[in-house]
């Protein structure tokens, strides 16, 4: 009988998927995470001293489960923690921030896919609501009654789901960026996105190109969280309406939507705006932020002596299955001084 120390392998398979795809990479996060990465799932590794850590029970096994449906093909998966993971262990090697900093980094990135997660449950769906709505009418036209129309299921709470993580998500960014220049965050403040970017800029101006960045984001970032806590705190000028599929005049009918007044933080209210598209450009905005926050912070943190520069991959040699775009690499003047003369 092999002891649970022994040395042991395991197959990872993955029972929602017909064609499985084998693993692409696995990554430790501080030695006490192990993440499994395949091209369109993840899995953490649960050991059985993780299981039975008092080890009361000799013959506990070693298991895992699935975390994710997105893998390492997902631009959400490689762009964020599978490159950073890369360049954090090759520019902070020993350094103090390095567990910490990968810790924020991968539960960004939980966040980020709980919201594509949120994102694919509607998105998903549109196609068959679609095409039973149009059923519906065309079976109907010659009526004057026109039976309920297909509905998206678990609309409001996957699209308000969306809001709240989301602005946990803008929140946890600021506090990734005070890990490495000591932004000042309060628990009452830690949402004022706007006096964050104003501190970045008098107190940070190495980082101005990251301050820049983020003060053009700062109109998508506060729509955003204004639109959670209209979910939370709703009022004149802060309320959030969600509406299915809807039939209109002429026997048309709408694909869900939602409709927001901002007015009592900001000059914004809309009407009917498609929820699955607002969904995807947001998801888009934060996956850029947070890969820019990252490159501008390591990139100012990188060692004073010149030997690492972050790099881009030619589009030539992104990979599908893992779209990594930028690493890191000796820089070409420290690598130059390596020649032999």
């Amino acid at each position: 009988m092999q002891k649970r120390d022994d040395a042991f392998s395991m197959t990872i398979n993955d029972p929602d998927l017909v064609d499985d795809s084998g693993i692409i990479v696995m990554e430790s996060i501080n030695d006490v995470l192990l993440l499994i990465f395949k091209e369109n799932s993840i899995y953490k590794l649960l050991t059985a001293d993780s299981t039975d850590p008092q080890k009361t029970q000799p013959d506990t096994g070693h298991t895992y489960e699935k975390i994710a449906v997105f893998g390492s093909a997902s631009p959400y998966v490689a762009r964020i923690f599978l490159q950073f993971k890369r360049i954090i262990d090759q520019v902070f090697p020993e350094d103090s921030i390095k567990p910490k900093l990968l810790e924020r980094v991968w539960s960004l990135n939980e966040q980020l896919l709980l919201c594509a997660q949120f994102e694919s449950n509607i998105r998903e769906q549109l196609d068959d609501v679609m095409h039973k709505c149009d059923i519906i009418i065309e079976q109907n036209k010659s009526s004057r009654a026109i039976p309920p129309l297909a509905k998206v299921k678990n609309l409001e709470n996957d699209a308000k789901s969306f809001l709240l993580v989301g602005k946990q998500f803008l929140i946890d960014c600021f506090k990734l960026i005070s890990l490495f220049t000591g932004l000042p965050l309060g628990a009452r403040d830690e949402a004022h996105f706007d006096k964050h970017i104003k501190w970045l800029e008098q107190n940070r101006p190495a980082l101005n190109k990251l301050s820049l960045t983020i003060g053009n984001d700062l109109p998508w970032i506060r729509r955003l969280s204004e639109c959670r806590n209209a979910i939370e705190h709703p009022g004149p000028g802060q309320s959030l309406t969600i509406e299915n599929t809807k039939l209109h005049p002429g026997n048309k009918f709408s694909l869900p939507t939602w409709s927001y007044d901002l007015t009592n933080k900001i000059d914004v209210q809309e009407s009917s705006i498609s929820i699955h598209q607002e969904l995807d450009a947001y998801l888009n905005n934060m996956l850029y932020l947070l890969e820019d926050i990252l490159l501008f912070c390591i990139s100012e943190s990188l060692p004073s002596d010149g030997v690492f520069s972050i790099y881009q991959h030619a589009e030539a040699d992104i990979k599908p299955s893992c779209p990594i775009k930028y690493y890191a690499s000796l820089s070409a003047e420290f690598y130059s001084k390596l020649k032999p003369i």
